[in-house]
């Protein structure tokens, strides 16, 4: 298989995710060109992938740091934790979509991190190589993440 081609399946099998990554780091009105600089740099260092991991622990971290960059920049959509909604106020009722995001929102890069891979499915092993971090430590991380939303959203 050549370069293209190769580069266009894994891309195309990981769109879903590539995608979902890019809404949670850019929000509504940027989500696009974010995933344009994630597929950008994915192929400019396409070739430097070494098979000493995974093929899809190497796309996860290249998209995350290139959304760990997006998110350095000022970003319009941030709001502070006092106007995060609570469960069951105006327009998120129900919603779990909105109560994630608004969850999202508050959260460091590093957290969030955590958080969207392990809401992609991906095993804590495999997290804690995309972040260079333990497993324990993810392990100790999505404690603390689902402490802190019980506290924010569950409690109260």
């Amino acid at each position: 298989m050549d370069r293209d081609t190769a580069f266009t399946a894994m891309v195309g099998e990981n769109r879903g995710a590539l995608v979902r990554l890019a809404r949670r780091y850019a929000g509504p009105d940027d989500w696009q060109d974010l995933l344009q600089e994630i597929q950008l740099q994915l192929w400019r260092s396409f070739d430097a992938f070494d098979g000493r991991s995974q093929r899809s622990t190497w796309l996860y971290r290249v998209a995350l740091n290139t959304a760990l960059s997006h998110v350095r920049k000022p970003r319009r959509d941030h709001r502070p934790l006092d106007e995060v909604a609570e469960p069951g106020d105006g327009g998120h009722a129900g919603d779990p979509l909105h109560v994630l995001d608004d969850f999202l929102a508050i959260l460091d890069p590093l957290q969030r991190s955590v958080l969207l891979l392990d809401l992609e499915g991906l095993p804590r092993e495999q997290v804690a190589e995309v972040l260079g971090l333990s497993v324990n430590a993810v392990a100790v991380r999505m404690t603390r993440l689902r402490h802190l939303f019980e506290q924010l959203f569950v409690e109260g």
